[in-house]
């Protein structure tokens, strides 16, 4: 449930749409704070390439016109069983107002009416509140991996979603 003054609303994957959700991803993370014009289109390019000719979901909340919280995922997997929550993040001056928690349900609402199965993402093992917060919401920890472009793991998690209801 959100807040009573926050609104989510399902955004279209077009650059006028997606780029406060860029400038906000950049908003949310210490280490990106201090972004460059061309590394946010950059970061605007790979969101757009990565939706592109895919079934996605991009929602976003609202503090009225302002966003200040957003998910974007995307159908994938070998019979597009999986739904890969990708990016989100909730503004610094919005935190603890329960606006993650009900991106996750609403995220999870629309996953369940398209038929997915699963829904799947991945944080890094020094994001303590995201881990959190997925185990509360019924993901299981299915595996890490790390990199040589970031120190630390990549957690994996996993949460199956109840059957669908399908048409008689």
């Amino acid at each position: 449930m959100t807040p009573e003054r926050y609104c989510i609303r399902e955004v279209a994957v077009d650059d006028e749409q997606l780029r406060p959700l860029i400038d906000l991803h950049h908003e949310c993370l210490p280490s990106r704070q201090y972004a460059t014009p061309e590394q946010k289109a950059g970061l605007l390019a790979e969101v757009r390439a990565g939706l592109a000719g895919r079934e996605s979901l991009v929602l976003a909340t609202f503090d009225a016109e302002r966003v200040v919280a957003y998910k974007i995922a995307y159908r994938t997997g070998n019979r597009h069983e999986i739904l890969y929550s990708w990016l989100g993040g909730v503004h610094p001056h919005h935190r603890r107002k329960g606006l993650a928690r009900a991106l996750i349900r609403a995220q999870h609402a629309w996953a369940h009416e398209h038929g997915i199965t699963h829904v799947e993402t991945h944080t890094w093992g020094d994001n303590p509140g995201m881990l959190i917060l997925n185990l509360h919401e019924g993901f299981s920890i299915v595996g890490v991996t790390s990199g040589p472009d970031r120190p630390g793991v990549r957690v994996i998690l996993r949460k199956a979603l109840s059957a669908p209801v399908l048409p008689r």
